[in-house]
Parts: structure tokens; C-alpha cells; sequence
């Protein structure tokens, strides 16, 4: 399975921001442990993919990370930096596509590249995201994927309806 998710996932604090964060990252992973991935092909990025990591090493689920360059992660905040190095030594392939110097100017170009060589890889694609809040830039990314024959299972991690 490949994960394509959200660049933006809400922060740890001490608001309801935490609360969403907890709920999104527990429907991805309950869905994630439903339909038991063999393995799963992610590219590292912030927002869902690095914060669905330690959730995936903790439930030993086999793990391939595909960088597009070795300098593509140098946005990375100290712990998700941390997150990435837990990544990297669990992992049973850690793919690098280019030796090349990442170009800031050409994050969304190498985010579908390494994306795409996730997608090319698997056998089904989960998209997670908050359909509430895309991105401009994940949006982006999957609309360069219509088309794509894969199987897709998508996975909405924002807010749910209140009912009273």
C-alpha cells in the first residue's frame, strides 16, 4: 500500500487542535489495520505521512520510505527529524531516487515524484486528508494521479458532524 497524505495535519497543543489530531490519526490507522498492508511505501513529508510513522512502527508493520533526494527533508522540525531517523533504521528499503541537490523551487515536482514511485510500487493507495481543508498543494498532487488504474481507498480524518 502507498500513503498519499495531507501535507498539513493539525498540531500537538493543548487544544482542540490535539483532539482532532488524536481522532485523524486513530481513523487512519484503524483503517490502515482493517485491510492489513503487507507492506507500505510512504514519502516521509510533514503532515500525515511523518505523524502516521510511529503508528506504523509500533503495530510492525513493514515499512518502505521513498526520499526524492537525500536534501529533500531538510524542512523537518527537530522531532520529525527524530521521527525520520526511527523511520529509516526500521525500515526494510529506504529508496533515494536522486543524489541531486533538492531545489525548494521544486518541492511539489520531487513530492509526485517520490509519491509516484510509492504509487508505481503498490498495489492499492490510501489518500488521506481532511476534505474540509485540502491543501492547494496535495490537491496538486492528486490530480496529477486521475487516471491512475490503482485502487484507491480515501480516508477523511477531519471533523465529523455534531449531532444533537
Amino acid at each position: 500500500m502507498a500513503l498519499l497524505g495531507e501535507n498539513y495535519f493539525p498540531p500537538t497543543n493543548n487544544s482542540h487542535m490535539s483532539i482532532r489530531r488524536g481522532k485523524g490519526l486513530q481513523k487512519i490507522m484503524g483503517t490502515i489495520l482493517h485491510h492489513k498492508p503487507s507492506v507500505m511505501y510512504i514519502c516521509p513529508t510533514k503532515g500525515v505521512n511523518i505523524n502516521l510513522i510511529p503508528l506504523i512502527i509500533s503495530y510492525n508493520i513493514p515499512l518502505r520510505l521513498v526520499f526524492p533526494s537525500k536534501s529533500f527533508f531538510c524542512t523537518l522540525t527537530a522531532e520529525e527529524k527524530s521521527i525520520l531517523d526511527a523511520a529509516c533504521s526500521v525500515a526494510d528499503k529506504v529508496i533515494i531516487l536522486s543524489q541531486h541537490r533538492s531545489d525548494p523551487l521544486q518541492w511539489a515536482e520531487d513530492w509526485f515524484t517520490a509519491s509516484k514511485k510509492a504509487v508505481d510500487n503498490s498495489d492499492w493507495v490510501l489518500v488521506a486528508s481532511n476534505l474540509e481543508e485540502v491543501t492547494e498543494s496535495f490537491s496538486g498532487l492528486l490530480e496529477r494521479f486521475e487516471g491512475n488504474t490503482k485502487p484507491v481507498l480515501a480516508v477523511d480524518f477531519g471533523e465529523e458532524a455534531q449531532y444533537q
